[in-house]
């Protein structure tokens, strides 16, 4: 069903050559000159956002197309050599939203792209949240939950990367369910799409996530809108954003002077970086070199704030 460099429904996934082609450019223009296993292997949570304002699609079609952004971002992901990320799909909050059915259309359609992109791939799927009740909206027939279970319990044995999906999450579900969490991996970096916040039930517990740090991505997660390279700039912001702040959360050290320097840039300086990834300048054209709107992504580190476009 999938191959590399191929479409399949419309879809394109880019081949391992470009991948990393486009990896240690990006790498190289964020200052980011080896990494050893450990640093490669970040873990990402990928918070989706912006279906209903990113795109012109509308209904279970602008949900759809998400799912397309998540798929091609876990097989860019895989293709680096990382193991594992975690990906929003439902917060149980969403379930009493207006236009949940077109939230639950999206989700249905993508389920055989997704059992297909699992077996080629030998990718992992697990599913976490309630699943004990029903998904359908009202008026809709079916048990999406337990079919959820089948293709979760027809993954367990891939080794090739494992996609962790929040589907009717909930931070109190979490809590109640926190045995589940124990053998999987801690969270480095959240990639938050169009909103500058975090919400709290879309949290994991804290055992996965006290060390993590934040993306603010201002563009929505939508997949016609983002090129194969915009994905992988935005992986390697990650990388980026896992090493600035990497032992500076709860039990820091200061070495000596370190103090005094952070201070200084931080505190008198007014630290910030302001860099453009791409091409051209973002006031230069509506769209960068491959022909996609520009996005911009923020981070932190101790020093200040950290401000891309790509």
């Amino acid at each position: 069903m999938f191959r590399e460099s191929g479409k399949t429904m419309n879809i394109e996934l880019p081949s391992e050559e470009s991948v990393a082609k486009a990896f240690a450019a990006a790498r190289q223009s964020l200052g980011i000159k080896q990494i050893d296993d450990t640093l490669k292997d970040v873990v990402i949570y990928e918070m989706t956002d912006g279906m209903r304002t990113s795109t012109r699609l509308e209904g279970g079609n602008a949900y759809f197309d998400g799912g397309v952004f998540c798929l091609r971002f876990i097989h860019m992901l895989r293709i680096l050599g990382m193991s594992s990320c975690y990906v929003n799909v439902i917060e149980a909050k969403h379930t009493r939203r207006d236009n949940y059915s077109h939230i639950f259309e999206g989700l249905k359609k993508l389920y055989p792209l997704y059992a297909e992109f699992a077996k080629e791939y030998n990718v992992r799927l697990v599913f976490l949240g309630d699943l004990e009740g029903t998904l359908e909206p009202k008026g809709y027939q079916g048990n999406f939950s337990a079919e959820l279970k089948k293709l979760e319990a027809k993954t367990e044995k891939n080794t090739g990367f494992t996609a962790y999906f929040l589907i009717n999450y909930s931070l109190d579900w979490a809590m109640k369910n926190e045995a589940k969490f124990a053998s999987m991996p801690m969270l480095d970096v959240t990639v938050r799409h169009t909103k500058f916040q975090f919400p709290t039930g879309m949290m994991l517990p804290a055992a996965k996530s006290d060390f993590c740090s934040l993306i603010y991505v201002q563009q929505g997660s939508a997949g016609t809108t983002w090129s194969d390279k915009q994905i992988v700039e935005l992986i390697a912001l990650a990388l980026r954003s896992k090493l600035l702040n990497s032992g500076t959360q709860y039990l820091k050290t200061y070495e000596e002077g370190e103090r005094d320097a952070i201070r200084s840039k931080r505190e008198n300086e007014l630290f910030m970086i302001h860099q453009q990834l791409g091409p051209q300048k973002p006031g230069e054209a509506v769209y960068n070199g491959n022909g996609h709107n520009w996005k911009r992504a923020i981070l932190a580190g101790p020093a200040g704030p950290e401000i891309y476009e790509f």
